[in-house]
């Protein structure tokens, strides 16, 4: 089967194989609904690994990132130009910026890529000791599942010597409303759009993170400025 991917003033033409679904991840990401994905040539490796089906997924792509990585930089180190001979924006394939997999791993989010998007993502971390938005230092995150109303994440410090401590926010903007807090068998009520855990020294748990999506309206302040209504 074929289908169209453009319309004119004679009506629908080139047409593809693979169905016309510019924006099908997205769909999914933002509706939760899985017949979105149907409109994919193939479930994305990500999708796969939330779902349970490929857990070799995060050791994987940190590899291939990795690797990409040191391949843009040896190519920055051999490139003959001068500032004087490069266009503005030649060296933009070879920028070793690699932050794709990452969203997606520890924020369970969209990358943003180069087109301007807002961050969509379920989790962002804050550190309250040094007032600053990312996750602290020696703090480790792996989202592990997403679902409707749920987020499954792994935090590790994995500093040996000092405790630390990270804010845990639903969505980028504070837009999700986070019900309660799993650790173990032991459930917190939060009913906010944020909560703290501290870790201590080599420390690390699971979480199981139950949400309301798109409960809140979404702000720039930081959690420690925000203001419980």
């Amino acid at each position: 089967m074929i289908y169209p991917h453009m319309y004119g003033d004679n009506g629908w033409y080139e047409y593809r194989p693979r169905k016309f679904a510019p924006a099908a991840l997205e769909m999914y990401y933002w509706s939760m609904d899985r017949d979105a994905l149907e409109l994919l040539p193939s479930k994305p490796r990500w999708i796969a690994y939330l779902d349970g089906e490929d857990p070799g997924y995060p050791v994987a792509a940190l590899q291939e990132d990795l690797d990409a990585v040191r391949k843009r930089v040896a190519e920055m180190r051999s490139d003959p130009t001068t500032p004087d001979t490069r266009l503005s924006d030649d060296p933009n394939h070879i920028n070793p910026a690699t932050t794709e997999t990452l969203t997606q791993l520890m924020l369970g989010g969209l990358p943003t890529g180069r087109v301007g998007y807002p961050l969509h993502c379920r989790l962002r971390y804050f550190d309250p000791t040094r007032r600053r938005a990312g996750i602290p230092e020696d703090v480790a995150a792996l989202v592990e599942k997403l679902t409707a109303d749920e987020v499954v994440v792994t935090l590790v410090n994995t500093s040996v010597l000092q405790s630390r401590t990270v804010i845990v926010q639903g969505g980028a903007y504070a837009e999700h409303e986070i019900i309660d807090v799993t650790l173990g068998e032991v459930t917190s009520p939060v009913g906010y759009s944020h909560f703290q855990v501290q870790l201590g020294p080599g420390a690390g748990s699971q979480l199981r993170i139950r949400t309301m999506r798109y409960a809140n309206q979404p702000t720039l302040a930081f959690p420690w400025s925000a203001s419980k209504a």
